[in-house]
């Protein structure tokens, strides 16, 4: 007997990735949902109620992502995933399509937004220190040679890369950040789209970001992960899961502030994703001092 599951919501990207007889497979499961790709495009179905330009979002339901495994093959027809292996549907005709909103206009200073992005990692560092690559926001001494040290000057590398306007020399520099940890979106990467989604939300993209942007994409979907580089080229035009455009909007207003269940979920997202986004977030605006 066909079990037909409903999705409540549907991210942007994941709509237009489903196209009338696309198939795909299963890449990878978590403990909240199941990644699927389709060519290059990347979709997650989850039961999360955070929004996602990726979410596929279903109604929590106990133990119902254990039927799947990776490599589980499925087809999309009249508004169905079918995993046909499974005898799984997933009907998507009735979920609610989510797309980001527009940034609100900038009315803080480059010195504020530093100041509350400061706040937002001493909070962070407050409930996990050990988080990903949190150390960067206040590194200490490092031990020479040790990991943390070398991630320091690769992400240094760049920034002075990016305040030279040296394509060249910052591209190098990502090139090393790119892929740089574990998971199915490595640190170094989460650095990266962090980074870039600020320079899109704030529309402070100039000609050498946008092209540091689209290179860097490229580089992407060569050498790491598929779902890292859909994030990435999602960060180059604004768009990324839903806590980490409230982090940048957060910055841009004199009244916004992180509430203490959003802070939470930042650290707890992922294995180290949702600290190392933001500490590419802290990085942007490290750039332009």
């Amino acid at each position: 007997m066909m079990t037909t599951l409903h999705a409540i919501q549907l991210g942007g990207l994941a709509a237009q990735a489903l196209t009338e007889g696309c198939t795909g497979k299963v890449m990878g499961i978590t403990s909240r949902g199941v990644f699927l790709n389709t060519g290059q495009r990347i979709l997650f179905v989850t039961d999360a109620d955070y929004r996602s330009p990726y979410n596929i979002q279903l109604s929590i339901h106990p133990r119902q992502f254990e039927q799947f495994n990776p490599g589980d093959h499925w087809t999309y027809s009249e508004g169905v995933l079918l995993f046909q292996q499974k005898n799984t549907g997933i009907n998507v005709i009735q979920a609610t399509l989510w797309q980001p909103t527009p940034a609100p206009q900038v009315e803080t200073d480059l010195t504020e937004q530093i100041t509350r992005i400061q706040t937002l990692f001493f909070r962070m560092r407050e409930i996990d220190c050990s988080k990903g690559w949190l150390y960067l926001t206040k590194p200490g001494e490092l031990a020479s040679g040790s990991e943390a040290s070398l991630i320091l000057e690769m992400t240094d590398r760049f920034l002075v890369g990016v305040e030279k306007y040296d394509l060249e020399g910052t591209l190098q520099a990502g090139k090393s950040i790119l892929g740089r940890g574990g998971g199915l979106t490595p640190s170094g990467d989460d650095w990266l789209s962090g980074f870039l989604l600020y320079h899109a939300r704030t529309g402070d993209q100039s000609a050498f970001i946008r092209e540091l942007g689209q290179v860097l994409t490229v580089m992407a979907f060569n050498s790491t992960t598929m779902i890292s580089a859909n994030r990435i080229e999602a960060a180059c035009q604004g768009w990324s899961e839903e806590l980490f455009l409230e982090v940048v909007d957060s910055l841009l207003v004199p009244d916004g502030e992180l509430s203490n269940l959003s802070v939470e979920r930042l650290v707890n997202y992922g294995h180290s994703s949702g600290v190392d986004t933001c500490v590419g977030i802290g990085a942007a605006l490290k750039g332009m001092q």
